[in-house]
Protein backbone atom coordinates (compact mmCIF):
# COMPACT_ATOMS: atom_id res chain seq x y z
CA UNK A 1 0.00 0.00 0.00
CA UNK A 2 1.22 3.54 -0.48
CA UNK A 3 2.28 5.14 2.60
CA UNK A 4 -0.26 7.71 2.90
CA UNK A 5 -2.85 5.26 2.60
CA UNK A 6 -1.18 2.64 5.14
CA UNK A 7 -0.44 5.73 7.43
CA UNK A 8 -4.00 6.87 7.52
CA UNK A 9 -5.29 3.24 8.21
CA UNK A 10 -2.64 2.74 11.60
CA UNK A 11 -3.72 5.56 12.50
CA UNK A 12 -7.82 5.01 12.37
CA UNK A 13 -6.83 1.44 13.80
CA UNK A 14 -4.86 3.10 17.10
CA UNK A 15 -8.18 5.50 17.09
CA UNK A 16 -10.16 2.91 17.24
CA UNK A 17 -8.20 0.82 19.68
CA UNK A 18 -7.92 3.93 21.90
CA UNK A 19 -11.52 4.51 21.70
CA UNK A 20 -12.45 0.91 22.53
CA UNK A 21 -10.31 1.06 25.75
CA UNK A 22 -11.91 4.27 26.77
CA UNK A 23 -15.48 2.70 26.36
CA UNK A 24 -14.10 -0.23 28.51
CA UNK A 25 -12.34 2.13 30.88
CA UNK A 26 -15.98 3.90 31.81
CA UNK A 27 -17.86 0.10 32.00
CA UNK A 28 -15.11 -0.59 34.67
CA UNK A 29 -15.22 2.70 36.32
CA UNK A 30 -19.44 2.45 35.85
CA UNK A 31 -19.60 -1.04 37.72
CA UNK A 32 -17.03 -0.11 40.52
CA UNK A 33 -19.34 2.51 41.24
CA UNK A 34 -22.18 0.19 41.36
CA UNK A 35 -20.22 -2.30 43.48
CA UNK A 36 -19.34 0.42 46.25
CA UNK A 37 -23.04 1.08 46.34
CA UNK A 38 -24.39 -2.60 46.99
CA UNK A 39 -21.53 -2.82 49.57
CA UNK A 40 -22.47 0.29 51.05
CA UNK A 41 -19.71 0.06 53.44
CA UNK A 42 -20.52 3.08 55.94
CA UNK A 43 -24.37 1.37 56.31
CA UNK A 44 -25.76 4.73 54.75
CA UNK A 45 -28.57 2.88 52.98
CA UNK A 46 -29.38 0.40 55.93
CA UNK A 47 -32.56 -0.67 56.13
CA UNK A 48 -33.26 -3.74 58.49
CA UNK A 49 -36.02 -5.92 60.09
CA UNK A 50 -36.36 -8.98 62.49
CA UNK A 51 -38.61 -10.67 63.09
CA UNK A 52 -39.19 -13.21 66.87
CA UNK A 53 -41.33 -16.04 67.39
CA UNK A 54 -42.35 -18.69 69.45
CA UNK A 55 -41.79 -22.07 68.17
CA UNK A 56 -43.04 -25.36 69.39
CA UNK A 57 -40.78 -28.79 70.07
CA UNK A 58 -41.97 -29.91 66.23
CA UNK A 59 -40.41 -26.39 64.93
CA UNK A 60 -43.84 -25.12 64.07
CA UNK A 61 -45.05 -21.47 64.62
CA UNK A 62 -48.23 -20.83 66.97
CA UNK A 63 -50.96 -18.76 65.39
CA UNK A 64 -52.46 -17.45 68.25
CA UNK A 65 -52.55 -14.40 70.48
CA UNK A 66 -48.89 -13.11 71.27
CA UNK A 67 -46.27 -15.53 69.53
CA UNK A 68 -44.51 -13.45 67.56
CA UNK A 69 -43.40 -9.97 66.72
CA UNK A 70 -41.87 -7.77 63.67
CA UNK A 71 -39.59 -4.19 63.61
CA UNK A 72 -37.33 -2.08 61.81
CA UNK A 73 -34.13 -2.64 63.05
CA UNK A 74 -31.40 0.50 63.14
CA UNK A 75 -27.73 0.39 63.76
CA UNK A 76 -26.72 2.39 66.83
CA UNK A 77 -23.12 1.69 67.04
CA UNK A 78 -20.84 4.36 66.09
CA UNK A 79 -19.47 4.76 62.40
CA UNK A 80 -16.32 2.49 61.89
CA UNK A 81 -16.83 0.67 65.61
CA UNK A 82 -14.90 -3.04 66.04
CA UNK A 83 -18.64 -4.60 66.67
CA UNK A 84 -21.99 -3.69 64.72
CA UNK A 85 -24.84 -3.06 67.24
CA UNK A 86 -28.23 -3.87 65.89
CA UNK A 87 -31.36 -3.02 67.91
CA UNK A 88 -35.19 -3.12 67.37
CA UNK A 89 -37.88 -2.51 69.16
CA UNK A 90 -41.19 -3.97 70.49
CA UNK A 91 -44.36 -2.00 71.83
CA UNK A 92 -45.11 -4.27 74.95
CA UNK A 93 -48.45 -2.65 75.29
CA UNK A 94 -50.09 -3.85 72.16
CA UNK A 95 -52.75 -5.91 73.00
CA UNK A 96 -52.60 -7.76 70.44
CA UNK A 97 -48.83 -8.10 68.54
CA UNK A 98 -46.23 -9.11 70.97
CA UNK A 99 -44.39 -11.84 71.58
CA UNK A 100 -44.69 -13.74 75.45
CA UNK A 101 -41.85 -15.00 76.68
CA UNK A 102 -43.51 -18.40 77.97
CA UNK A 103 -42.30 -20.38 81.03
CA UNK A 104 -43.23 -24.05 79.24
CA UNK A 105 -41.21 -26.93 78.31
CA UNK A 106 -42.05 -26.94 74.93
CA UNK A 107 -41.59 -23.62 73.78
CA UNK A 108 -38.68 -22.11 72.06
CA UNK A 109 -37.45 -18.33 70.48
CA UNK A 110 -36.70 -18.38 67.10
CA UNK A 111 -36.00 -15.13 65.34
CA UNK A 112 -34.37 -13.75 61.80
CA UNK A 113 -32.51 -10.70 60.30
CA UNK A 114 -32.56 -9.23 56.73
CA UNK A 115 -31.99 -6.28 55.10
CA UNK A 116 -33.09 -4.28 51.90
CA UNK A 117 -36.82 -4.23 52.88
CA UNK A 118 -39.49 -5.43 55.21
CA UNK A 119 -40.18 -8.99 53.50
CA UNK A 120 -38.23 -11.44 54.45
CA UNK A 121 -35.95 -13.80 51.85
CA UNK A 122 -32.75 -16.23 52.55
CA UNK A 123 -31.26 -13.69 49.60
CA UNK A 124 -31.62 -10.75 51.98
CA UNK A 125 -31.22 -12.54 55.26
CA UNK A 126 -28.44 -11.51 57.65
CA UNK A 127 -29.03 -14.06 60.72
CA UNK A 128 -31.16 -16.62 62.38
CA UNK A 129 -31.56 -17.21 66.00
CA UNK A 130 -30.48 -20.49 67.38
CA UNK A 131 -33.83 -21.38 68.73
CA UNK A 132 -33.29 -21.52 72.17
CA UNK A 133 -35.73 -23.09 75.26
CA UNK A 134 -38.14 -20.60 76.50
CA UNK A 135 -38.16 -21.90 80.05
CA UNK A 136 -33.92 -21.57 79.74
CA UNK A 137 -34.55 -17.79 78.78
CA UNK A 138 -36.84 -17.65 81.87
CA UNK A 139 -34.10 -19.22 84.17
CA UNK A 140 -31.60 -16.59 83.09
CA UNK A 141 -34.43 -13.83 83.77
CA UNK A 142 -34.75 -15.15 87.13
CA UNK A 143 -30.21 -14.54 87.17
CA UNK A 144 -30.44 -11.20 85.28
CA UNK A 145 -33.70 -9.46 85.89
CA UNK A 146 -35.78 -8.54 82.37
CA UNK A 147 -33.01 -9.92 80.23
CA UNK A 148 -31.67 -12.85 78.72
CA UNK A 149 -28.64 -14.08 76.23
CA UNK A 150 -28.47 -16.13 72.78
CA UNK A 151 -26.85 -16.96 70.12
CA UNK A 152 -27.67 -15.75 66.40
CA UNK A 153 -25.87 -17.76 62.64
CA UNK A 154 -24.83 -15.80 59.56
CA UNK A 155 -24.52 -18.96 57.55
CA UNK A 156 -22.66 -16.81 54.60
CA UNK A 157 -19.52 -16.39 56.72
CA UNK A 158 -16.89 -18.70 56.72
CA UNK A 159 -16.89 -21.58 59.38
CA UNK A 160 -20.10 -19.93 60.50
CA UNK A 161 -21.05 -22.43 63.09
CA UNK A 162 -17.89 -21.34 65.05
CA UNK A 163 -18.27 -17.47 64.86
CA UNK A 164 -21.81 -17.49 66.24
CA UNK A 165 -23.03 -13.67 66.64
CA UNK A 166 -23.97 -12.59 70.36
CA UNK A 167 -27.86 -11.23 70.94
CA UNK A 168 -29.11 -10.28 74.18
CA UNK A 169 -32.95 -9.68 74.44
CA UNK A 170 -34.66 -7.26 76.98
CA UNK A 171 -38.19 -7.76 78.20
CA UNK A 172 -41.03 -6.51 80.47
CA UNK A 173 -43.77 -7.63 82.74
CA UNK A 174 -47.17 -6.33 81.60
CA UNK A 175 -50.41 -8.44 83.34
CA UNK A 176 -48.73 -11.02 84.25
CA UNK A 177 -47.03 -11.42 81.25
CA UNK A 178 -43.26 -11.53 80.31
CA UNK A 179 -43.35 -9.65 76.94
CA UNK A 180 -40.57 -9.38 74.67
CA UNK A 181 -38.99 -5.35 74.48
CA UNK A 182 -36.09 -5.27 72.62
CA UNK A 183 -33.68 -7.45 70.95
CA UNK A 184 -30.13 -6.54 70.45
CA UNK A 185 -27.67 -8.16 67.56
CA UNK A 186 -24.00 -7.39 68.20
CA UNK A 187 -21.51 -8.80 65.05
CA UNK A 188 -17.88 -7.92 64.78
CA UNK A 189 -17.02 -5.58 62.06
CA UNK A 190 -14.72 -8.36 60.11
CA UNK A 191 -17.83 -10.61 60.15
CA UNK A 192 -20.12 -7.61 59.18
CA UNK A 193 -18.03 -6.34 55.98
CA UNK A 194 -17.38 -10.35 54.95
CA UNK A 195 -21.28 -10.69 54.80
CA UNK A 196 -21.34 -7.50 52.60
CA UNK A 197 -18.90 -8.64 51.15
CA UNK A 198 -20.69 -11.99 50.21
CA UNK A 199 -23.90 -9.63 49.15
CA UNK A 200 -21.55 -8.40 46.41
CA UNK A 201 -20.18 -11.48 44.62
CA UNK A 202 -24.43 -12.59 45.00
CA UNK A 203 -24.86 -9.64 43.36
CA UNK A 204 -21.99 -9.97 40.69
CA UNK A 205 -22.76 -13.24 39.66
CA UNK A 206 -26.69 -11.86 39.47
CA UNK A 207 -25.27 -9.52 36.67
CA UNK A 208 -22.98 -12.38 35.13
CA UNK A 209 -26.33 -14.61 34.87
CA UNK A 210 -27.81 -11.84 33.12
CA UNK A 211 -25.21 -10.99 30.62
CA UNK A 212 -24.72 -14.48 29.60
CA UNK A 213 -28.66 -14.90 28.77
CA UNK A 214 -28.28 -11.70 26.55
CA UNK A 215 -25.55 -13.15 24.95
CA UNK A 216 -27.26 -16.45 24.15
CA UNK A 217 -30.27 -14.23 23.15
CA UNK A 218 -27.85 -12.45 20.91
CA UNK A 219 -26.94 -15.46 19.22
CA UNK A 220 -30.52 -16.60 18.29
CA UNK A 221 -31.14 -13.74 16.59
CA UNK A 222 -28.64 -13.33 14.56
CA UNK A 223 -28.82 -16.78 14.19
CA UNK A 224 -32.47 -16.31 13.11
CA UNK A 225 -31.83 -13.80 10.78
CA UNK A 226 -28.95 -15.12 9.07
CA UNK A 227 -32.09 -17.88 8.28
CA UNK A 228 -34.06 -15.67 6.95
CA UNK A 229 -31.88 -13.95 4.48
CA UNK A 230 -31.01 -17.52 3.12
CA UNK A 231 -34.14 -18.05 2.56
CA UNK A 232 -35.00 -14.97 0.75
CA UNK A 233 -31.72 -15.63 -1.38
CA UNK A 234 -32.92 -19.33 -1.91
Amino acid sequence: LPLPIATARHTLAAHQAEAANMADTKVAEKEKKAEKKVMDENDEAFCGYCSLQMLDSDGLASRVKGCNVKAPVQIVSLPGADLVVFEAHFLTTNPLFFLEVRNEEQFYLFGQWWMDGPKHSEANQICQLVPIKMQDCIKQSEQNPHAFAGEAQCQVLRNSTTRLVSASFTTEDKKFKTKLAKVTLTMPREAWMEYKSYRVRVWKAGKNWAGQDKDEDDEKKKDEEKKDEEKKEG
